[in-house]
């Protein structure tokens, strides 16, 4: 029952030896830099994808609230507040307000006749960036009906 001396523990990875490497290290050095690289670089696309899509979100956002405010306008041209008398015409609108400066709405507007009733169909186009890379378009249609 004696213990068995330990054998010399360089002896059993000797192939980890400094004199056996030869470049081994190098070697791994150049892979793992060569995989953070791609790594990096995937991460930068992904970064980039993401912004550009935020971006065209944003102007996709703007293009809806600048039809849906042409849409509200017609609206109040055929409906007017004060009571005067419908103007069911198309109509052009420019914004300059918070949010929607620099956007467009062209609304065309239609007017039916049923039983005596008038119905108005409202479609409005609102576009944000016209003629630059990142540009949005989005179309609203309401039908409006005087309830009195």
């Amino acid at each position: 029952m004696f213990l068995k001396p330990k054998k010399n523990p360089s002896s059993k990875f000797a192939y980890l030896a400094p004199a056996r490497q030869k470049g081994v290290s190098l070697a791994f050095l150049l892979f793992a830099i060569i995989i953070v690289s791609l790594l990096a670089a995937a991460l930068v696309q992904l970064n980039s994808q993401s912004a550009l899509s935020n971006a065209q979100q944003v102007i996709s956002t703007r293009a809806f609230f600048a039809a849906e405010s042409g849409a509200q306008l017609q609206a109040m041209r055929i409906f007017p507040v004060n009571g005067g008398a419908a103007v069911c015409a198309n109509q052009n609108y420019n914004f300059t307000a918070n949010g929607v400066a620099g956007c467009t709405a062209a609304t065309t507007c239609g007017a039916t006749n049923i039983n005596g009733q008038n119905y108005y169909q409202v479609t409005s186009q609102g576009q944000c960036n016209a003629g630059q890379p990142l540009q949005a378009t989005r179309t609203i249609e309401v039908r409006l009906k005087n309830i009195n």
